[in-house]
Formats: structure tokens, C-alpha cells, sequence
């Protein structure tokens, strides 16, 4: 007997769900790789959450914070160029003693000091201080604890106002304790105006009895051009070393400026720290005279008094009348008063 036939239905189409139980769902792994919202058409874009990238968020930051000072920056530097005078500056009557050397650690700041107390001058005696290092002030025994000291630097706009009492019966005017973006701002007032100094000096209105005496960084800076260009007379300032006569040439071509120039700086070459028990220090002193002439208008001895009495706040150099430095002092005083070269325009002196 056949058995009765049974229809078996058809596959249920793909498109339509199967009931499954719940304990039986499986549940598939998420890809790193899918994309982060769904396919764009004409179906309705659903966004999938994805964890943020504290990393991109700072690269972002970091990249808005660049933009805002680029753009700080490049208003700064046009309020800059708006506000540098056209043309040259007047010259001060006073005269302008500039201390210079080619390489650091040769006395400079020393001497500066004891040249502005030795120099004799009817009227005031200033020490102005462009070396960053702002160390002049201690030599001059100008205390950083007095009234006014914090405002008182290069940056001020007035300097006779910023004048500081110092040994000697001079006057003296600090770098300053100026911050990086206070002493950039300087810097680019230098770089962007050569008669800066000039103009500065023209304020104070000083006269022909006045002295003033400029420290400045050792080697070529922007404070050694804007000194040269009021400077009436340099004093370079070397040791008996190898190492002084190897940064000769730099600055006396420097110092010497153009050929055709018509003003020609009063130069004159000081050895210090000269120690005369020591063979080779004669013979570079000795070198050094061969090859600077009647320009080497002094040599002062190696004195350890003078920096043991920059620990106690006394310089032997501007106190002590038996020092044999401070005689070589007062001698070299006396060879810078002979007649100087001026210039009818600030300017003319620059290299």
C-alpha cells in the first residue's frame, strides 16, 4: 500500500526573518575596520559611535594655539615697523666711549667700570650697561635690592629716569632684569632701526661736558653695531693669550669700517690681566705691541684683589689709590682726552 504523499512546503524566502530563539542568537564580532557611518544614498545615514582621539584633539589645539601667535606675531612686527622714525638721528653733544672685546672673559665690564670713575668730566659721568649679562652694575656697586631696581633696564623709554647712583660719583643705567620676550622686543627694535642708540641718547638731552661710557657683549652683536654707530671712541680689551690674538682680525675689520669711509673711529687696544712672571705673557705683550702700535694705550696687571673685592662690594680699581691697576687706570684716563672725531650726522659712524 502506498503511503499517502505530503507536500513539503518551500524554502522560506531569504528575505524574510527566522524566529530564533534567543539563547540561540549568536553574536558576531565588530571589525575594527567598518566605517564609522553608514553608506551615503538615498538610505537614511545612521552615525555609529567611536571612542574620541585625545591625541588629534591636542594636534588641533596645538595647531589653533600656532596660528593665534603666528598672527599676534605679525601685528607686533607691524606696530613695530609703524613705529620707527624715518631717517637719521640727532647727535649727542656728550662724548661716547665705547668698551668692546672679540671674546668673552678678558676684564671687560671691569675696565668699563673703572674707566667711568677715572674719566674726569665737568659734567655727569654715565655707565650705560648693553650687555646682556647685566653685570656692570655690581662693578659700579649699584646694589639689586634698591628702590626702582626691577624697572630699571633698556627697555624703559625714558633712561634719565632709570639712573642709578654708582661708585665714583657716576651714573649708571642696568641691562635689567628683563624676561625672553622683553629683551626679543629690544632686539628687534636694534635690528630694524641702526640709530636706536642714537635716538635713545639724543632723549636724555645731554651736553658736552657729559661722559658717557657704553659696556657691550663680547664679539659681533646688534648692540656692537648701534655702538658704533654713536661711538666717538673704542677701547678693545684683550689678554696675553693665543686666544685673544686668534679674534684680531674679525674685529679690526670691523672697527675699521669702509675705505672710503669719511669718519674713521678713534680705536685704542687695552691688554689686561697681564701676569709678568709668566715668560709667554711677555712675549705676547710683546707681540701685541709690534702689531698695534701707539694704539695700545695700556696694560694692566693681573690683580686677584679686584675680583675677591667684587665679592665684598669695593673695587680697588676706583678706591684704592696704591693699586698699581688703579695708577694704570688713571694713565689710560688721560690718553683718551686727547681730541676726538664727530660726525655732523648720527649714522655716518657705522660701518
Amino acid at each position: 500500500m502506498l503511503a499517502e504523499s505530503v507536500d513539503i512546503p518551500d524554502p522560506l524566502p531569504a528575505t524574510m526573518a527566522k524566529t530564533v530563539h534567543p539563547l540561540e542568537r549568536r553574536i558576531e564580532p565588530v571589525l575594527d575596520d567598518l566605517p564609522e557611518t553608514a553608506p551615503t544614498g538615498d538610505a537614511l545615514s545612521v552615525p555609529v559611535s567611536a571612542p574620541a582621539n585625545a591625541g588629534s584633539l591636542r594636534s588641533l589645539l596645538a595647531e589653533v594655539a600656532l596660528e593665534r601667535q603666528a598672527e599676534a606675531r605679525a601685528q607686533n612686527a607691524e606696530a613695530l615697523r609703524r613705529s620707527i622714525p624715518n631717517g637719521p638721528a640727532a647727535v649727542t653733544p656728550a662724548r661716547v666711549i665705547a668698551v668692546v672685546s672679540p671674546k668673552g672673559g678678558v676684564g671687560k665690564s671691569t675696565l668699563c667700570a673703572a674707566l667711568a670713575g677715572a674719566l674726569g668730566a665737568k659734567g655727569r659721568r654715565l655707565a650705560i650697561d648693553l650687555d646682556p649679562q647685566n653685570a656692570l652694575q655690581y662693578h659700579l656697586g649699584v646694589s639689586p635690592d634698591v628702590a626702582g631696581m626691577a624697572s630699571a633696564s633698556l627697555t624703559g623709554e625714558c633712561w634719565n629716569g632709570l639712573l642709578l647712583n654708582g661708585l665714583g660719583a657716576t651714573r649708571v643705567l642696568p641691562f635689567g632684569l628683563v624676561c625672553g620676550q622683553e629683551r626679543r622686543a629690544l632686539e628687534r627694535f636694534l635690528e630694524d632701526d641702526a640709530h636706536w642708540l642714537a635716538r635713545q641718547l639724543a632723549r636724555m638731552d645731554l651736553t658736552a661736558d657729559d661722559v658717557v661710557i657704553l659696556d657691550t657683549p663680547p664679539g659681533r652683536t646688534l648692540y656692537l653695531e648701534q655702538v658704533l654707530d654713536v661711538a666717538d671712541q673704542v677701547i678693545v680689551v684683550i689678554t696675553p693669550d693665543a686666544a685673544s690674538f686668534m679674534t684680531l682680525d674679525p674685529i679690526d675689520r670691523l672697527l675699521e669700517g669702509p675705505a672710503n669711509q669719511a669718519w674713521q673711529r678713534d680705536c685704542h687696544y687695552v691688554v689686561n690681566q697681564f701676569d709678568a712672571s709668566r715668560t709667554f705673557c711677555q712675549d705676547m705683550l710683546e707681540v701685541f705691541k709690534r702689531r698695534f702700535g701707539k694704539q695700545l694705550i695700556g696694560v694692566l696687571p693681573l690683580d686677584h684683589a679686584i675680583s675677591e673685592g667684587l665679592a665684598f662690594g669695593v673695587n680697588p680699581l676706583l678706591e684704592d689709590e696704591h693699586s698699581s691697576a688703579r695708577q694704570e687706570v688713571l694713565a689710560i684716563a688721560d690718553a683718551l682726552k686727547s681730541p676726538v672725531r664727530t660726525s655732523a650726522l648720527a649714522g655716518s659712524r657705522a660701518s
